[in-house]
């Protein structure tokens, strides 16, 4: 990949990131902290566990993309409440994103190695977009189960 590709799909990537993490926020704020251990079965992750999830890994992902280095990831939260986790998520996935943004293509094209892959940096932004999508998903599902109310996603949303 050129570092003229990379800088292209980062800023297309960049795009579609900023509209998932405020997406992504709305989800987070609406898991109840008074449910957050709900687990739809005994092998699913609870809903809060799923949160922290979500967020450091999300973060983490940012992160690594601006070292080109995973030693990194994930990211560190200390949050002990839904709101806090949500409120944390909100400051530092925008910062993490405006950092990979301002990066040059040399920088992005760089391939970066992590899970058995060798990959130029920027296409790790791509498994962030995914992963925050896959696993979005999965706690929005757990949202009416714990009687809170689903935030709109892509398109209208029965609750809102």
């Amino acid at each position: 990949m050129t570092p003229d590709q990379a800088h292209f799909l980062a800023a297309t990537l960049g795009q579609q990131l900023q509209t998932e993490w405020m997406t992504t926020y709305k989800v987070l704020s609406a898991i109840p902290d008074a449910k957050k251990d709900y687990r739809p079965d005994p092998h699913s992750r609870t809903a809060w566990e799923l949160a922290q999830h979500i967020a450091v890994a999300d973060v983490g992902f940012l992160h690594a993309v601006a070292a080109n280095d995973f030693k990194v990831f994930p990211a560190k939260c200390h949050a002990i409440t839904t709101q806090a986790l949500a409120d944390w998520y909100k400051y530092e996935c925008p910062k993490a994103l405006e950092k990979v943004l301002t990066l040059d293509g040399g920088h992005l094209s760089h391939i970066v190695e992590t899970w058995g892959m060798k990959l130029p940096s920027v296409s790790y932004l791509m498994f962030c977009n995914n992963h925050m999508i896959h696993h979005r998903g999965q706690l929005t599902a757990y949202l009416r189960a714990m009687g809170s109310k689903v935030p709109a996603i892509y398109g209208e949303s029965y609750d809102e």
